[in-house]
């Protein structure tokens, strides 16, 4: 009688790791989620909060991105010679700045042309189809 209810309480265990594992995927599914914007369709809080975080910055791409269940913007832009990274909420507030070094701009350039490149392939493919 006592193996019974050990083997009951053992599969209801199973069942409700089972059930949160479950849980847990589905909210995790949004997370990482990219894609690139125009500029011109960045909500208007989104651009201010980033000109009022790095004053004069020329912002030459945006993503949008889902973290945690919630989206962000993730702008880049230049003052100068200077490439900064100003990561916005939907709300538009600043939730990182980051200057970049000369090393990393041309790290990231070097990747940053492929993905560029194959965005505006995705992007002529798509007109094409319309």
């Amino acid at each position: 009688m006592k193996r019974m209810w050990l083997l009951g309480f053992l599969c209801m265990g199973l069942a409700a790791l089972m059930v949160t594992r479950s849980v847990r995927a589905e909210e995790d599914d949004d997370d990482g989620k990219e894609e690139v914007v125009a500029v011109d369709k960045v909500p208007e809080a989104v651009l201010k909060a980033a000109k009022e975080a790095v004053k004069d910055i020329v912002i030459t791409k945006a993503e949008k991105e889902t973290k945690g269940g919630k989206v962000v913007y993730e702008l880049d832009g230049n003052v100068g010679e200077k490439l900064y990274e100003v990561v916005v909420s939907a709300e538009g507030k600043v939730l990182k700045t980051k200057e970049e070094t000369k090393a990393e701009r041309d790290d990231d350039g070097k990747e940053g042309k492929g993905k560029k490149e194959e965005s505006e392939k995705k992007e002529k493919g798509e007109k094409e189809k319309k």
